[in-house]
């Protein structure tokens, strides 16, 4: 299974045609969203006085499916490959003037036997419909419009915006979002709520374009911070990626190199057999692209004839202790620093997770 994507939702308990391998365990996802709906309901007498309420359906149609796609994420991070039994449930919830909608998604996670001879597909249907409803026609024009005014640079990211485009994964505004950020954060205005909303709209994406998206930055700007952010965003949506982290390790930029041995540590929403060999080729890379830069060389004690060994940073200070970094540069004799990942480091941890790997795997 390649991403969420492939993860078959079934509201029955069996499959017909598949047998079951594997029950893994009960799946939930709950999204709670706060909404002005009365407000919207009376700025709409169509709403009224029609006697229903489309305000109301397109709010609860975008949580079911932003359900949805959280119990499939869960599902996908603990290698199952199908929902059963899939029940959703709706509420509102009310008090102090605010209204407030919360969908709980559960089912079972599973892991379907592969048949090789009918493999299992999710299908996804493509169809030039000859009626077109009015709420597709405004959602295309909101999508189009805020697509438009991203690449003209004049987006602004209300609540409203990111709401949207998390719901409904609008990868195109990316590129405005990142350079957003990058202003936020050389100007000291980002805080902790722009980190979730950020977050949030990265994780919605479809894991091919979470990847594409996150490591392409980091391989294309020079901003620390920035870097770090996308870096700690990698980490904490366990999108680690053998073949892009490669990619950074060998860059000619020692800088990228550095930030492959971090990412070198990070985690996958799960592990496969095919990955044991990713492990050792990744340990190889490691080991040959990191030498020793700085140069070591034989000094005399004083007052003493023994010479002990040292060595010299590349920085041009001279006689450094061995175990010690630099107090020009702050590097050690591989060029990293005391507060970053080391080589040494990233391949011990790596060594623990092949022998994991083993264990589990046998």
């Amino acid at each position: 299974m390649r991403s969420k994507r492939d993860i078959l939702v079934l509201t029955t308990s069996s499959v017909e045609g598949r047998k079951i391998k594997t029950y893994l365990r009960p799946v939930s996802a709950h999204i709670v969203t706060g909404t002005n709906i009365f407000k919207d309901l009376f700025a709409s007498f169509t709403d009224i006085f029609g006697g229903r309420s489309q305000t109301y359906q397109n709010e609860l149609a975008g949580i079911y499916n932003e359900a949805i796609e959280a119990v499939k994420t869960t599902t996908f991070e603990i290698g199952a490959n199908c929902i059963l039994g899939l029940k959703i449930d709706i509420d509102e919830i009310s008090g102090g003037g605010k209204s407030m909608f919360m969908i709980t998604a559960v089912g079972t996670a599973v892991i379907l036997e592969e048949n090789t001879e009918s493999p299992l597909k999710v299908v996804q249907f493509e169809h030039t419909p000859d009626i077109v409803s009015l709420d597709k026609l405004i959602f295309l024009n909101k999508r189009k419009v805020i697509i438009e005014q991203a690449n003209a640079e004049t987006l602004t990211l209300t609540d409203d915006v990111w709401t949207f485009i998390t719901r409904h994964q609008v990868a195109e505004v990316a590129p405005l979002i990142f350079k957003k950020y990058i202003s936020f954060l050389q100007n000291a205005e980002i805080n902790a709520k722009d980190n979730e909303y950020l977050a949030r709209y990265i994780d919605a994406l479809p894991h091919e374009t979470k990847i594409s998206i996150l490591y392409s930055a980091i391989e294309q700007n020079s901003d620390q911070a920035f870097i770090k952010l996308l870096s700690n965003i990698i980490q904490q949506l366990h999108l680690f990626d053998f073949v892009r982290c490669r990619q950074l390790l060998e860059s000619d930029n020692f800088g990228k190199q550095k930030l492959g041995v971090k990412i070198a540590t990070f985690d996958k929403p799960h592990y496969t057999r095919e990955d044991l060999s990713q492990f050792e080729d990744l340990k190889r890379v490691i080991e040959a692209t990191f030498k020793e830069r700085g140069k070591r060389v034989m000094k005399k004690q004083l007052l003493s004839s023994k010479e002990k060994e040292v060595w010299n940073c590349e920085c041009k200070k001279n006689n450094i202790e061995m175990e010690a970094v630099c107090d020009n540069c702050g590097g050690d004799i591989f060029g990293f620093t005391n507060s970053e990942v080391k080589p040494a480091a990233a391949l011990g941890l790596i060594n623990i997770k092949i022998e994991l790997l083993v264990n589990s795997l046998n």
